[in-house]
């Protein structure tokens, strides 16, 4: 009977490990897939497919959220519920581009077509105001521009009231998402730098409160302008693009107006990623908010979200020095999150694009959605099989490296039978403890430059305990040794014993240690 077990061990025991190994790899990676989720912060949820374009708006209502976007050139309007959930749909006759401009309030809209500014009231349209170049929206008003005119539209009067003129004509107007009447308009001068004008609207009257210029280095362009105001003074972002050789570059900048200070003094937004410590220099899509901690910046950039994966996603920066900004990533998809849309502390909106399946995503913070966060899904279970996988390549690099812990203890079996041939044929206890001995003697110091901080930082508890790097590689040796033992028959050989010992030992490294070393 014990021989039946043995006999059916060595087939057996070493499938029975395997299955294990990759269990654990997946429970590991189950636990990190449910760990992206932000503290405070529902799973990112996926509202609906077949969006288009970087066209998205999303406000707050009393029963959820009304959101616009593009779909099939479309205008399309969703009413959600808290825990986004589609309750209405419905697409309106209004025709988008893939980065059209526009304020929408549920079946209403208020757009440009052939630079002319339409009024749709869920029925018809209506011709505002003609020879329009652009326009920008707030919550209950669209700032728009002809020229160096800049007008604002009332959406609920449809008043159109002149507010104030530049010296040159407009390129770009912005308008603050949290402050009534705070707006910008950037214009290109003739040096190829630009001005910036920040204006205040008092009783429809606007009142410039900065002017400032920004020279043009390079070709770098002004892109965006966002701002906001609060007991200190106005908070201002502005990011610009540069394109050299096919590569464009983003950068963002920050200055906090004060009503002493006359002469601004940006300092460029410089994002560190919590997850590395590292600087992410592959940004775009700035907007800032204020807190009660102070200004923070939402923002899309490429980073990594796992130990081995590195995608887009939508980050939330807070200052912690003039020149640095610490991010946590708000979504943790694999694709390309971009467009986002802020609505409060805990809610924010995106578009996630994989080829040509964008995705409208969100994350909240309604306790049941948050409550959700924190359970095991089959999906996490399923991702993580898939990550844990994925990452086993890396361990054909200790796979060559093994090589040149085995092959020490080989030699010594190879010389011990051209000396001794009867020690070998006789199984002498010494002959294998010595082998073992010098497997383990080699391994233990080839091992420990396997054991780097990425190994400190990812690797699961049950592997990263203290002083690991010394009784790790101990571990692995004596497991392979009592499998081996397990396993061994009378009529084996030193050197099968030897073969199945280190097969066992690949095993545990290639599955247990490998998948965290690079």
């Amino acid at each position: 009977m014990v021989r039946h077990v043995k006999r059916k061990g060595t087939l057996y025991l070493p499938l029975l490990l395997l299955i294990v190994m990759i269990g654990l790899l997946t429970v590991h990676h189950a636990g990190k897939e449910r760990d992206l989720t932000s503290e405070g912060s529902s799973r990112n949820i996926v509202v609906t497919e077949g969006a288009k374009g970087k066209v998205l708006r999303v406000d707050k209502t009393d029963s959820g959220y009304d959101v616009h976007y593009n779909e099939d050139d479309q205008l399309t309007n969703l009413q959600l519920n808290e825990t986004l959930e589609v309750t209405k749909k419905e697409t309106l006759p209004v025709e988008l581009s893939l980065s059209s401009k526009f304020w929408a309030k549920e079946n209403k809209a208020i757009y440009i077509e052939k630079n002319e500014l339409i009024h749709f009231d869920g029925d018809n349209s209506e011709i505002v105001d003609t020879e329009v170049q652009g326009l920008t929206s707030a919550e209950n008003a669209v700032y728009y521009w002809k020229k160096n005119r800049i007008f604002k539209l009332d959406t609920s009067t449809l008043i159109t009231s002149e507010l104030a003129q530049t010296d040159l004509p407009i390129s770009g107007l912005f308008a603050s998402d949290d402050t009534d009447g705070l707006y910008a308009a950037v214009v290109k001068r003739e040096d190829l730098s630009f001005d910036v004008h920040v204006f205040e609207t008092k009783e429809e009257k606007a009142d410039k409160s900065y002017t400032f210029n920004l020279p043009s280095l390079s070709g770098e362009l002004v892109d965006t302008v966002d701002l906001s105001q609060n007991e200190e003074g106005i908070h201002l972002i502005y990011t610009t693009r540069q394109t050299h050789a096919g590569t464009v570059t983003i950068r963002g900048y920050y200055n906090l107006f004060t009503a002493s200070q006359e002469e601004p003094s940006f300092k460029e937004i410089k994002v560190y990623d919590t997850f590395t410590n590292s600087r992410m220099r592959v940004v775009d899509d700035f907007n800032l908010i204020l807190t009660d901690d102070g200004p923070e910046v939402t923002l899309s950039a490429r980073g990594m979200i796992t130990a081995k994966i590195q995608s887009w996603n939508v980050y939330k920066a807070k200052q912690v020095k003039p020149e640095r900004w610490v991010a946590n990533h708000i979504s943790a998809t694999t694709s390309i999150s971009n467009s986002h849309q802020y609505v409060s502390e805990g809610e924010i909106f995106w578009l996630d694009y994989k080829g040509k399946n964008v995705k409208l995503m969100g994350v909240s913070d309604q306790p049941v959605l948050v409550q959700k966060a924190q359970e095991y899904q089959p999906s996490d279970f399923v991702q993580g099989f898939f990550t844990g996988i994925s990452s086993l390549p890396y361990g054909f690099i200790l796979l060559l490296v093994s090589v040149m812990w085995i092959a020490p203890a080989a030699i010594l079996l190879f010389c011990i039978s051209f000396w001794n041939e009867d020690a070998i044929e006789q199984k002498r206890s010494w002959v294998r403890y010595s082998a073992i001995g010098l497997f383990a003697i080699c391994q233990y110091y080839l091992m420990q430059q396997f054991f780097t901080p990425m190994f400190d930082r990812f690797s699961p508890e049950y592997l990263s305990f203290p002083s690991y790097s010394i009784f790790l590689p101990i571990l692995i040796v004596l497991l392979s040794a009592l499998f081996t033992q397990f396993v061994r028959q009378r009529q084996w050989s030193l050197y099968q014993e030897f073969g199945y010992f280190t097969m066992f030992n690949t095993l545990i490294v290639i599955f247990l240690v490998s998948p965290y070393i690079v």
